[in-house]
């Protein structure tokens, strides 16, 4: 019989397991141009939570933005997945949700809150920096702009409430 996976084994599995499907759910994102947005959300915070370390969303999305720039026209989308990560961590880690999400206790109202900053902040990068500063990307009019930064706060907030209020309590009786 195999020994049991140490606590820091486990961990670095479940890394590289969410890495992967936050890799296969970014593809998703570009075939359905950024309508399965959605689908990233999930995998990242769940990922995030599930693990609960420091910079475990960091991690994860490095490493799925690592393989997505190997195939994306662009390896500066690269700087979407770090922004989305660190955002998440830089709001996790202060306010201690990594801790608590651990012994399953999750704040809501602050990761709905983390969801909607990380989602904004990495829509923000891909807006001013990639569309209209570098011209990599095809630039939209403010009022298309708007209605996209605000399906992406609505979407993420929505992942941000059910994932810790019905998700994270199923996986923890796994």
């Amino acid at each position: 019989m195999p020994a049991p996976l140490s606590r820091r084994s486990s961990q670095i599995t479940l890394l590289a397991i969410f890495s992967a499907l936050a890799f296969i759910a970014s593809l998703i994102v570009a075939a359905t141009a950024s309508f399965g947005a959605i689908v990233y959300a999930v995998v990242l915070l769940t990922g995030a939570l599930t693990v609960s370390r420091p910079f475990s969303a960091t991690a994860i999305a490095a490493a799925s933005g690592l393989f997505y720039s190997l195939v994306s026209p662009s390896p500066l989308m690269l700087g979407t997945f770090l922004i989305r990560g660190l955002v998440l961590d830089l709001i996790f880690i202060p306010t201690r949700v990594y801790e608590r999400s651990a012994k399953g206790e999750y704040n809501i109202p602050l990761i709905v809150a983390a969801m909607v900053a990380s989602g904004l902040s990495a829509g923000l990068y891909v807006y001013f920096f990639l569309a209209l500063f570098l011209n990599v990307m095809p630039s939209f009019t403010p009022l298309i702009a708007a209605a996209i930064f605000l399906a992406s706060a609505a979407s993420n907030a929505v992942v941000g409430y059910v994932i810790p209020k019905y998700v994270m309590p199923r996986l923890r009786k796994v």
